[in-house]
Parts: structure tokens; sequence; C-alpha cells
């Protein structure tokens, strides 16, 4: 096999995985020797590797030899509600072990998650929780991070189709969940508002594709809101028709939020609303005015099991990366505050 030469100061793995048609993940299980990759393609692998001079993230590695003690946490966005509660939870179980916490904000965006997984990589963090930004449709910039054999876990914001640790929360099922309990509750066949958040968001079409499990097109209608000033303006429109809806779903805390401050400048009682339910973390709907039910979708339980989950790795347990880790979400009744 032979290969034209390349002329750069560094080959990286996605150098590899051009040369070869293959997927960079691919190129850096089989240069840890994973047994999904077979004998064939490691040793093309390392071939390759080895006439066009790849070098390894040797700073990463020496690091992680020294134990830097550092866990590294990149999220997409610090808002009040839901992430809040999961670095609450990282950073009990990452202080607990001995650890200290870098929180890395991406502010949704793929350049700054990139530019902060090289961090990660510079300063030798012995693992790292990523919560991935709308603009990632793949994991190439984290291929040299766990080529050094340090531990990643991928968690609220995933993607399906990668080989990778991954957490999450049902957010299908959970949605679908919500639906069937308004339909119990509304008093009348019209048809039901579902307020959703950003149409972008991979998290947005999960949620809604469970609202399609359980409703036809004709009994729906669907708004987007990227804010909560967005969401009370589509709700105020809403409940200024003619024909109200029958029963509302909410997709967030933040949708909610949009909701309770329309209610409030319009002066509107809970008698004179249709029945609600909203996807929640769980503590804005114990100090509202008005009762809503809640489906729980827990913001501490997913920290604590995506941060588990790591240690579990950077002990050395094997744990298959085919598998997605889910947080079960639970219906809560706003008078009893307790599972349905």
């Amino acid at each position: 096999m032979s290969y034209l030469p390349i002329r750069m100061s560094r080959v990286t793995i996605k150098e590899l995985a051009r040369y070869l048609q293959v997927n960079p993940s691919t190129i850096s299980r089989a240069l840890r020797d994973h047994p999904d990759v077979s004998q064939r393609l490691k040793e093309q692998v390392h071939e390759l590797a080895d006439k066009l001079g790849y070098k390894p993230n040797f700073t990463a590695i020496n690091l992680r030899k020294g134990k830097s003690g550092l866990i590294g946490l990149i999220i997409p966005e610090i808002s009040p509600y839901f992430f809040p509660s999961v670095i609450k939870a990282i950073e009990e179980e990452v202080a607990t072990q001995g650890y200290q916490l870098l929180i890395l904000h991406s502010n949704d965006s793929l350049e700054r998650e990139i530019h902060h997984a090289e961090i990660c990589a510079r300063l030798g963090t012995e693992g790292v929780l990523v919560s991935l930004t709308r603009e990632s449709g793949d994991l190439e910039h984290f291929q040299e991070l766990m080529y050094a054999g340090t531990p990643v876990v991928f968690f609220d914001k995933i993607l399906y189709d990668s080989i990778s640790h991954r957490v999450s929360i049902p957010g299908e099922l959970a949605a679908a969940e919500a639906v069937r309990h308004l339909l119990a509750k509304r008093s009348s066949n019209g048809y039901v508002l579902a307020l959703m958040g950003d149409e972008r968001l991979s998290i947005t079409q999960d949620r809604l594709r469970g609202i399609h499990q359980v409703l036809q097109e004709e009994a729906l209608s669907v708004c987007y809101s990227p804010d909560a000033n967005h969401a009370k303006e589509a709700f105020c429109e809403a409940m200024d028709r003619s024909t109200r809806p029958a029963a509302i779903f909410l997709m967030s805390d933040e949708v909610m939020e949009g909701v309770l401050r329309g209610c409030h400048e319009r002066n509107w009682l809970q008698q004179e609303l249709p029945p609600m339910v909203v996807m929640s973390d769980g503590f804005l709907p114990k100090v509202a005015d008005l009762r809503i039910d809640y489906v729980h979708t827990s913001g501490y339980q997913l920290g604590r099991s995506a941060v588990n989950l790591l240690f579990k790795l950077i002990g050395g347990e094997k744990v298959s990366e085919s598998q997605i880790h889910w947080i079960a979400p639970a219906l809560m009744l706003a008078d009893a505050q307790q599972p349905y």
C-alpha cells in the first residue's frame, strides 16, 4: 500500500481517517486496540500512522500520568434552569472523589466547543463531561482526548448514532407520557397547543416526536420559541383566539417562564386556563402561583449518573460504548407533588 506524502507540522487522527476513508472515531479505536475494529484495519491504521509520522498528543498523556486532578465539564449554556442542578450534582461528586472541576461554557458554538476540548487536552484532565452544542454533528474534535486515554462522557445533548459513552433523558418517551396525561385532563376535544423550544435543537425534535406518537397532526398546533419572551407571545396569541387550545404542552422551564409572564400581564387566573403540563427540572412548578403538572426531567439525577459513569471509566471499569444510559422521568401532579 502506498500513500502520497504530505507536509504538515502535525498529523492528526482526522488526516488518518481521510486517507483510509473511515470515521475519525474508528481511527481512534484502532489506535487504542478496540475490539470493535477488525485486525486488518488496525494493521492498516498503524502502518499509515508510521508512514505519515503520526504522533499522539503526548502532552495530554503525560499530564494524565501525573494525575492533574482535573475533571472537565463542557456545557452549551448557563441558564437559570436545569444546568445549575446538573453542575451541582457533578461538583458534589467530583469534590467527594478529591478532584477539581473545570467548567467551560461553549455558548452553543461548535468553534468554542472545539477550543474547550483542546484546553482539556492541554491541561491533562483525567475525564471530561460534555453536553454538545446544537452545531455539533460529529465527535471528531474529541478523538485526540480519547486516544490519549481520557474518558469522555456525553450527556443530555448527545449524538444518538455515535459510538461513545452517553447519558440522557428519554425526551420522546417523556413527552408522550405528558401528552397522554393532558388528554385525560382536558374538558373538550379541542386541539393541543405544543409550545416548543428552539426548532434547531435535537432535544426539541426528540420531544416533538413523542407528541406525534400520541397526537395526529389535525389535533395539534406547534409553536417554536427560542426564549421565554417568544413563548409568552405565542401563548398569549393562542389564548386570544376565538378557539382556545383545550390543553397546552410546555416543553421546558424556560417556556413555562414565558407562560407565567403572560398570565401575570393579562391577569389570567387558574380557572380561566386550560390544563397544562411542563417538562421541568422541578423547581419552577413548585414556586409558581399557577399549579401546573410536570414531567420531572431531573438535571441533578442526570448529572449524578453522568459523573458516576465517568469515574467508573477513570477507575478502569469496562463499559459498553453502544449503550445509552437513560434517566427515567416521572409525572408529578401539582396538587400532591408526588409521582403519578
